[in-house]
């Protein structure tokens, strides 16, 4: 796991860059190589969030439950952006389905969604060894790609990451930021 931190000094007024997208589409890894081209910090939500509850997320969801994650959620996501500063943040796969967090993201910076197809997003999540509550078995995840379809539809800046590596990916964010800049 990336956890990198730059040393380098940054504008605050930068925006920040948003990795969102369905589970095992590549965001966690695809922030980390971003990160390091960018020496920007880089944090993942859903370790953020099990280091402030002192747990896993499978046992937040096992002992209080998915609105309790949810919750949980929101409110690093909100410690993380009151801190003012540019970061890559690779977010949980249904964080923003709540429109707060939507809107947020939105304020502070870039978003960029990448997606899969489901055979890849599959394989991805066998190579994972079950540490996806919501998507723990293929027909879980199936399920849940139906369900969240038309909210990864609705997000911006698609990459489709089926067959491009996690260094492909990044490097075409980097692009599309730098052109933007």
């Amino acid at each position: 796991m990336c956890y990198h931190n730059s040393m380098k000094k940054h504008n605050s007024q930068s925006a920040s860059i948003f990795i969102a997208g369905p589970p095992c589409s590549g965001k966690s890894e695809v922030g980390c190589i971003l990160a390091s081209k960018l020496e920007l910090p880089f944090y993942d939500l859903d370790t953020v969030i099990e280091s402030f509850a002192g747990m896993r997320i499978s046992e937040i969801f096992r002992t209080s439950g998915e609105n309790r994650f949810r919750e949980l959620e929101s409110d690093c996501l909100e410690r993380l952006l009151k801190k003012n500063e540019s970061i890559i943040l690779a977010l949980g796969g249904g964080c923003l389905l709540q429109e707060t967090n939507l809107l947020a993201v939105k304020e502070r910076g870039t978003l960029f969604t990448l997606t899969a197809s489901s055979e890849t997003l599959q394989r991805r999540r066998e190579q994972q060894n079950g540490k996806r509550p919501l998507a723990f078995d293929e027909t879980a995840l199936l399920r849940l790609l139906s369900v969240r379809k038309q909210h990864y539809d609705s997000l911006p800046n698609r990459i489709d990451t089926t067959h491009l590596s996690p260094e492909e990916v990044a490097a075409r964010i980097a692009a599309l930021i730098s052109d933007r800049q």
